[in-house]
């Protein structure tokens, strides 16, 4: 039997990547820098995954963070569970478990939302807990250029390189509710932990424990 379902693969799809850029990934400075200018015109299209989402608010930070930890729970569950399963049907048993409904349904009691809520709202933070991630790594690579080595003319055009890669990339705060801006600031690393956790348990249960 498959160890992973569509589901779950389709669940990390959406939430991106962990451990490396995909292949075909830009390779260069200016390839990144093209591709941010790009992004940066699809937001003033009103098109950006950077865009607030309706109803997103700092009040909501604690209960999605209560039932992103509540998923969490039942992924690893369902890892222990994997484990333990000496045939098919117990596999197909601990899995049947974290199917999207199920794992939503989990999270938003957690949460004391409705689950259509919590779904949307968790999505709406993932999002932009996803932006954040990608600035704060590309700020890392191309915030101070290392140009230890670099003759003159080679230094000036990685830092003017670097500059357009940095002033093309949205700011993931910038459009959002300053309350929530602010809560999301103060939090973003234990937010972050709580999804990069999520996307972890999920690689492991497609991957087989």
């Amino acid at each position: 039997m498959p160890r992973s379902n569509p589901w779950l693969l389709a669940s990390l799809l959406a939430l991106g990547g962990c451990g490396g850029p995909p292949p075909g990934a830009p390779a260069t400075a200016a390839e990144v820098a093209a591709i941010a200018a790009d992004d940066a015109g699809e937001s003033m299209a009103g098109d950006s995954p950077l865009a607030p989402v309706a109803g997103l608010a700092a009040a909501h930070l604690d209960p999605l963070a209560q039932g992103i930890a509540a998923e969490n729970a039942r992924l690893e569950q369902t890892l222990s569970r994997l484990q333990d399963a000496r045939d098919d049907a117990a596999r197909l048993v601990a899995l049947a478990g974290i199917e999207a409904e199920r794992l939503d349904a989990v999270g938003a009691e957690a949460a004391g939302l409705a689950v259509h809520d919590y779904r949307r709202l968790r999505d709406a933070l993932y999002e932009h807990l996803g932006a954040i991630e990608t600035r704060t790594a590309l700020e890392a690579e191309y915030g101070d250029p290392d140009t230890r080595g670099m003759d003159a003319a080679t230094a000036a055009e990685a830092r003017r390189q670097a500059g357009a890669v940095m002033a093309a990339l949205p700011d993931p705060y910038a459009d959002l509710d300053p309350a929530l801006a602010d809560a999301l600031r103060a939090r973003q690393g234990e937010l972050l932990a709580l999804r990069n956790t999520y996307i972890q348990r999920l690689f492991r249960v497609v991957d087989g424990p």
